[in-house]
């Protein structure tokens, strides 16, 4: 035991040493392996740790709702290209949709930089559209600043006290329910500088959802009309058919991802939230950004825009975020518990409600799909960060891995 302590603080050391000098490459396709548009290739498990990655998994898919880590639905692990590894829970299977909750942000984050790759938004730092009138301060928030949630918006998610006090609940579940658009413009002031302060918001990532559905009506060539308007003229079915084109932004069927995103009354896409895929799926998403935005040759996202994804806003204290994604580890946090404290630093991840995560480590050309139904408090999610941390401890680094200084800002 004081031996793997050792190992974790030498690596910790290392972690430190890698964090400030840059970011550890993304690793390029294998030669002679094939993408995973029709279907994942199988691999084996490197020599050595199959026992203890069979043992991982195992436990992991023991555990009932009520204890540490909750319920396990599904485990996907993709090695150098590979499926190597893929348990399910009784009444889940390989073509079962499983929800993402607020990995749905990853996901629009993605959309956002598939509509800069064709040139849909020209710049991250221009204003992002908005539901706000004109002359709403709040309408000069930029996409980059609502991609990295330092919109500066008076929302509370995290932090919260309970259901009353808690602004994603009232949105969703509450008097928000019908238009979340509608509710974020009436409910939340500014209550910061935008591009200051830190603060997570799902309201940040609807309306991110809801400025793509709007670039998509201007395609439509009704953005002559006010957007209520516009939305009315194209009618709600051809609104949620927004769903289907998708693949303008993304192209999920180039990735091969059949993906189903929820959307509220009011048509709005809430890509905050809820999008539906198998855990097969999840893991193709994922994939595509441990291979830099660039599938079958093709690159889908900008260049740079992965490792924008994987680096913390440098305005603010903040170290466990990136645009849409979670920076998976580090030493000492900022919040506190927002994510692992133990190597490898290069992790990064898509996390949702209830234990969803796509946790995908460039050093180890990894990713890991776990989803599951576990509570948000006490020591789960530690505990499912940690899970995360011990399985990619276990293989090989990437040969000739070093560590990038590229700033890759988007």
């Amino acid at each position: 035991m004081l031996f793997k302590s050792l190992l974790i603080a030498a690596a910790c050391a290392v972690g430190l040493q890698a964090s400030a000098q840059g970011l550890v490459p993304l690793p390029p396709q294998p030669d002679g392996v094939a993408w995973p548009t029709e279907s994942w290739p199988e691999g084996e498990v490197p020599a050595g740790i199959d026992e203890e990655l069979s043992l991982l998994v195992r436990d992991a898919m023991a555990t009932s709702v009520t204890e540490p880590m909750g319920q396990t639905r599904a485990i996907i692990i993709i090695h150098e290209g590979r499926l190597i590894s893929e348990s399910y829970a009784d009444g889940f299977g390989p073509d079962t949709k499983q929800v993402s909750w607020s990995m749905a942000k990853s996901i629009t984050s993605a959309l956002v930089g598939r509509a800069v790759e064709i040139g849909l938004i020209e710049d991250i730092d221009y204003v992002m559209p908005t539901p706000f009138p004109e002359g709403d301060p709040r309408g000069e928030i930029t996409w980059r600043q609502w991609l990295t949630m330092t919109d500066g918006l008076d929302y509370l998610e995290i932090g919260s006290t309970g259901l009353a006090d808690n602004d994603v609940v009232q949105m969703m579940y509450g008097p928000g329910r019908f238009d979340v658009a509608q509710h974020i413009v009436d409910e939340f002031e500014l209550a910061h500088d935008p591009g200051a302060v830190w603060n997570y918001s799902t309201a940040g990532f609807h309306l991110i959802s809801w400025a793509l559905q709007k670039l998509h009506e201007d395609t439509l060539h009704c953005s002559h009309l006010p957007h209520g308007e516009c939305a009315e003229a194209m009618g709600l079915y051809e609104r949620k058919a927004w769903a289907r084109d998708l693949h303008a932004y993304l192209l999920f069927d180039q990735i091969g991802m059949d993906a189903q995103p929820e959307f509220d009354a009011a048509g709005t896409f809430l890509g905050g939230s809820l999008v539906w895929a198998s855990a097969r799926d999840f893991a193709k998403f994922g994939y595509l950004y441990l291979r830099d935005g660039v599938w079958e040759g093709e690159r889908l996202l900008p260049e740079g825009w992965v490792d924008f994804s994987r680096r913390n806003p440098v305005s603010t204290k903040v170290n466990v975020y990136g645009a849409g994604w979670w920076l998976g580890a580090d030493p000492a946090p900022e919040p506190a518990g927002q994510a692992a404290t133990t190597p490898p630093f290069d992790a990064f991840s898509a996390q949702g409600h209830e234990g969803q995560t796509i946790w995908i480590v460039p050093s180890k050309d990894l990713v890991i799909v776990r989803l599951g139904l576990m509570p948000n408090g006490g020591d789960n999610w530690p505990r499912l960060y940690e899970w995360n941390q011990s399985v990619a401890r276990l293989f090989p680094d990437v040969p000739n891995q070093e560590v990038s200084s590229a700033e890759g800002e988007g």
